[in-house]
């Protein structure tokens, strides 16, 4: 598994957010990116909350820039996320539905668009 996870868009969302006891909170931030994956290792592509620049993911998307696998349209490409090992699975999803999961070493490029608590965020003691 090897990537490049650049962030291109952050945007603070100030008075919209809850802790996870359901208090109201400040410091929640919307982050939009593109991961390159280089190497692909089949078992999950490990993304944490610090690599999309937050403390915690309430939400997030991941979908594959490049979504159809061939001209005729007949494969498509999706990331899938797996909220309990924090990372995406890379597939191939046949016109009859059968799913594959990337081959060892493949590449792709990985857009993102996650909300949570910044990692930028004041923390007031």
């Amino acid at each position: 598994m090897a990537s490049d996870i650049k962030v291109r868009f952050r945007s603070f969302l100030p008075g919209a957010g809850f802790d996870s006891s359901g208090n109201a909170k400040q410091g929640k931030t919307r982050v939009v990116g593109a991961i390159s994956v280089t190497s692909y290792a089949p078992g999950a592509e490990v993304v944490s909350a610090r690599d999309l620049g937050l403390t915690t993911i309430d939400a997030v998307n991941f979908r594959v820039a490049d979504g159809t696998g061939d001209p005729s349209g007949s494969t498509e490409r999706k990331a899938l996320y797996d909220k309990s090992t924090s990372g995406f699975y890379l597939v191939l999803v046949g016109d009859s539905g059968n799913t594959n999961e990337y081959a060892l070493a493949a590449t792709e490029t990985v857009e993102f668009e996650a909300t949570g608590d910044s990692a930028h965020d004041v923390e007031l003691t």
